[in-house]
């Protein structure tokens, strides 16, 4: 299976300086870019939860890809076989000693981050945000409101704290329990039968068995 994902990918450059740049060719499963909405993500998530970062780490897998960890303090789960009291999350990219793994798109963490995130299971066992950057919120609170917004965020830089993510504007803010009602409501209803894209009919009936929607 791992050979299977790393076809998808194109090992751009290799520098004399050990740094790997990997460039993705296909999507694999539900880790594509595509416009996924709530619905389609509820889905095409293995779990939902809600959670704290406690720990961020990088290493290097077997074919020396690095891969950025987070460890999660869950408060609710709203979706999943089981409901843990922490999860690893996994996002293929970052830089271990001088060895880097670039990947457009590519989901982030900060220790401290509150984040819903919408999760699947890969065919390494991991698991990534669905739609990788697109599937993980962090949850903030703009100065002076004391409603709670979720927001995703995406940028070409290293460098990311999610403590100094810029505020949207009021007009534009996704509100934490606007998403997480819509979410619980599409739980309730049940998936509608649709393919979802990068994911196949079999697993996405798989993880949709009313077992998984945890009862709130």
């Amino acid at each position: 299976m791992a050979r299977k994902i790393l076809s998808k990918l194109v090992l751009a450059t290799v520098l004399a300086t050990g740094t790997m740049t990997v460039m993705p060719v296909e999507s694999a499963r539900a880790t594509s870019l595509a416009p996924l909405s709530v619905d389609q993500m509820t889905d095409a998530s293995d779990y939902i939860v809600r959670g704290t970062v406690q720990e961020v780490w990088t290493e290097i897998d077997d074919h020396g890809l690095v891969w950025t960890r987070a460890r999660l303090s869950i408060s609710e789960t709203f979706k999943g076989p089981d409901q843990p009291s922490e999860i690893t999350i996994d996002s293929l990219g970052g830089t271990y000693g001088a060895v880097s793994t670039e990947l457009e798109g590519r989901a982030r963490f900060t220790v401290t981050e509150e984040m819903f995130v919408f999760l699947t299971r890969n065919d390494l066992g991991r698991y990534v945000p669905v739609a990788k950057f697109l599937g993980k919120y962090t949850i903030r609170r703009a100065p002076d409101v004391n409603r709670r917004y979720a927001v995703t965020w995406h940028g070409k830089s290293s460098y990311f704290d999610a403590r100094f993510l810029p505020h949207p504007e009021e007009k534009d803010r996704v509100y934490l329990d606007d998403l997480m009602e819509q979410v619980q409501t599409r739980l309730d209803t049940g998936w509608d039968g649709k393919r979802i894209p990068g994911l196949s009919l079999e697993k996405t009936e798989a993880i949709n068995t009313i077992d998984r929607r945890i009862v709130r």
